[in-house]
């Protein structure tokens, strides 16, 4: 529903399918809406639906205009949806129980109000005119309310009524042509139900490659086999294939390419198909970087049919055998309501700058990228120069590459050595210098896709080899509520003593600035004071892990709108942290000094007793709220938030009662990711997206870019997770680490949402 000003009243609110009408039949040429509920006007063209209907208009032959008989000409003035009835209509919103105060005549003025929303009271200048916020720079216009933490939408007007423009990329600008192209392959290959997410990890090569980029590579990102990676994808639980349509996406695909390239679809189609293995490889990165993306193809027609296009125009060759292109850009009619891969190939160009494309028929492959590493790379396909495969720290990384990796990904540890900047390579060399490759690779898992980062590492302030626990299973996250929606479980064993511990630590802070050290110390005897325990005996009684975690019920939307419930919505979230202890005796000792020394000094709070542990719960109009300390089986249990879910985390972890031992989509995680580790992360990416994108607004904003969420599964046991693991092993003081992210991509419609509310386009939740 939309309020709707066209320069006089305020009218609505209507359908959005009203509003399209009134766009299709001519009756709506311009104005602002306004959702029910928010607090700012927009454009028309702000919304996808609208805009899409005034494309859609524009492009509309000449004589196309409303019906003047039973259709949408001017809309009714009795009964219908012309001017807004002045009772029991959709005039003035009701001023009790409905949408709270309309928007005011004679301007856009403030958007209506709902309960609950819009920007807090007395927050942010006042209004400088009868409305809100500053007056319009045009007629009905202007930058929206500057309280905290609302600013323009991420695609909408900035302030001062202008919108924004992207600044025009430099002809013969590689990334444009790199992302073009990868585009052209990979949106294929990853299927609408993985979509965009997957462009990063599809960028890559095959074992071919290895042999094709030149010796002093300093990296290389292959995939060795497209075809079996778009197999594996089928075997991932959360893409609902109850909805993917593969001969629908392809065919879209290939639509995108035909139009773009101005070739037939059966050209485009054969072009797709006859895509092999990619790859990545670049040289010079830390100084002048050079670089090539090639693709392999197993037909050399399929090729040459798209390079008859008009855009790609023969300009000389290069090597023996290779042929130079430039590609042109192509100028859509409209960009409004084209898909993004089109877009994207319609953008991509490359003039006469240092940046080649170059295909190689007798290789069956193409090559674009700085034009210095294409001619090598010429030398290695042409002449047997000497490949990357030759390179020892290649060799090496190789060996670290799992078989059933669809990507690899080196880099040569060479790169380190040329730091400039003192400062940087003082840490590198203090905790990060590379002892050998780094290593990266996807697999594809039935949970998900899992991205690994593998490397040696050698620091002159890296802890000894004497300190170290080597990585272990982390047990205590399976004891947490089902209701866990996050949680980070961490390793704290350690070989060191608390004193050792406290000396390391105090010695570093005095080699960085020693009158920090001084400072430190009187803070801790002061504390160690107050509270009557020692803080290195502290550190001596800890056990072999921890674990915290976030919780709240399922019917609970995971979102900023929760925050418009004020205190209240503390009761539908919990804070949960666990520690093992193999030695409680000194933090039950801080529990008793805790209660005689500070509660009673907190008079808002009023504490119990339970054992050598204690409860808090607020006084006077107390919420269903509390804070919990208790001690179970030697692990110190804290527990924050809604009572009932304070029970939960209680009887979950005290009795087994729905764990998330007992959650499918938990388990799948852990069964996907390395089994011993000393850190490890976990996100319901499926149950935050879930109830963040039933906004309708935001979900507008995934679809515009790209993201199709009706394609993954959100809920039930198959539901997408995300979880990373992080792990090292020490051998002759070298440091051997290892990174396992499971969906990290997933995370894309968070990092989405984020910026719609808090910076973007306004929505009726307050801003994160």
């Amino acid at each position: 529903m939309f309020y709707l000003n066209r320069g006089g009243a305020p009218e609505g609110p209507y359908e959005e399918a009203r509003i399209v009408q009134m766009i299709q039949s001519g009756e709506l040429t311009q104005g602002g809406v306004c959702p029910v509920g928010q607090n700012q006007w927009w454009q028309l063209s702000q919304i996808p639906a609208f805009a899409n209907a005034l494309a859609q208009r524009a492009a509309a032959p000449a004589g196309y205009g409303p019906p003047q008989a039973g259709g949408y000409g001017a809309p009714p003035t009795q009964g219908g949806y012309g001017g807004p009835p002045q009772a029991g209509g959709y005039g003035a919103p009701p001023q009790a129980g409905g949408y709270g105060a309309p928007p005011q005549p004679g301007g856009y003025g403030p958007p209506p109000q709902q309960a609950g929303y819009g920007p807090p009271q007395g927050h942010g200048p006042g209004p400088t005119a009868p409305g809100y916020g500053p007056g319009p720079t045009a007629p009905g216009y202007g930058p929206g309310p500057t309280a905290p933490g609302y600013g323009p939408p991420a695609h909408a007007m900035p302030a001062g009524g202008a919108r924004k423009t992207i600044p025009e990329q430099k002809k013969g600008s590689r990334s444009l042509l790199i992302v073009g192209l990868v585009g052209v392959l990979l949106l294929f290959l990853v299927s609408s139900a993985v979509g965009a997410y997957l462009l990063f990890f599809s960028s890559g090569g095959a074992p071919e490659m290895a042999a094709t980029m030149p010796r002093d590579s300093e990296m290389l990102i292959q995939i060795s086999n497209v075809p079996k990676l778009l197999v594996d994808f089928k075997d991932v639980e959360y893409l609902d294939t109850s909805l993917r349509d593969d001969k629908k996406v392809f065919d879209e695909a290939a639509d995108s390419v035909a139009k773009a390239f101005d070739i037939s679809l059966d050209d485009a189609r054969a072009f797709l198909v006859a895509s092999r293995s990619v790859g990545i490889g670049a040289r010079k990165l830390s100084t002048r970087p050079e670089a090539a993306f090639a693709i392999g193809f197993a037909s050399s027609a399929a090729v040459e049919a798209l390079l008859k296009s008009p855009r790609c125009v023969a300009s000389g060759a290069v090597g023996q055998t290779g042929k130079r292109y430039q590609l042109t850009k192509k100028t859509l009619t409209s960009s409004v309501g084209q898909d993004v891969l089109l877009k994207g190939l319609a953008e991509a160009e490359l003039g006469s700058s240092k940046d080649v494309l170059v295909w190689f028929p007798d290789k069956k492959l193409i090559a674009f990228g700085t034009e210095a590493y294409v001619a090598d790379l010429a030398k290695v396909i042409e002449q047997g120069a000497a490949a990357v495969d030759a390179n020892p720290s290649f060799q090496a990384a190789a060996k670290d590459f799992d078989s059933s990796a669809r990507l690899t990904a080196f880099l040569d540890p060479t790169v380190f050595s040329s730091i400039d900047d003192a400062k940087v390579k003082e840490i590198v060399d203090s905790y990060f210098k590379p002892a050998g490759p780094i290593t990266g690779m996807l697999t594809v898992k039935s949970a998900g896709f899992v991205t690994s980062l593998t490397g040696r590492i050698i620091g002159s302030k890296l802890p000894k080899a004497s300190t170290y626990e080597p990585p272990t299973k982390l047990e205590l996250p399976s004891r947490l509520p089902n209701e866990v929606f996050a949680y980070a479980a961490f390793q704290t064993a350690t070989k060191m003593s608390g004193a050792d511990i406290q000396k390391l630590i105090f010695d570093q802070m005095e080699a960085a600035d020693p009158r920090s050290k001084r400072q430190a110390e009187q803070g801790l005897a002061q504390m160690e004071q107050a509270l009557g325990v020692s803080m290195t005996k502290l550190v001596d009684g800890l056990g072999g892990e921890a674990v915290l975690a976030m919780s709240a019920p399922a019917d609970v939307a995971l979102d900023a709108s929760i925050l418009a419930q004020g205190p209240q919505a503390a009761a539908k979230f919990n804070i949960t942290w666990v520690q093992q202890l193999k030695d409680d005796s000194e933090y039950k000792r801080l529990a008793a000094q805790l209660k005689q020394k500070l509660i009673p000094s907190v008079r808002e709070v009023t504490m119990t007793e339970d054992g050598p542990g204690f409860a808090l719960t607020p006084r006077g109009a107390p919420l269903p709220v509390s804070l919990r300390v208790k001690f179970f089986d030697k692990h110190l249990f804290i527990t924050a938030g809604g009572n009932t879910l304070c029970d939960r985390a209680e009887a979950a972890f005290s009795k087994g009662d729905r764990t998330l031992k007992d959650d499918a989509a938990h388990q799948s995680a852990l069964a996907a990711l390395p089994d011993k580790h000393h850190f490890r992360m976990w996100l319901d990416t499926g149950r935050i997206v879930d109830t963040l994108f039933k906004n309708p607004l935001l979900r507008a904003t995934a679809s515009e870019n790209g993201m199709q969420l009706d394609k993954f599964r959100l809920s039930g046991p198959q539901r997408v997770t995300s979880a990373l693991t992080v792990k090292s092993e020490v051998e002759n003081e070298v440091w051997n680490y290892r990174l396992d992210a499971l969906n990290m991509q997933a995370l894309a419609p968070l990092g989405l949402g984020a910026s719609a509310l808090g910076g973007g386009r306004r929505s009726a939740f307050p801003p994160l």
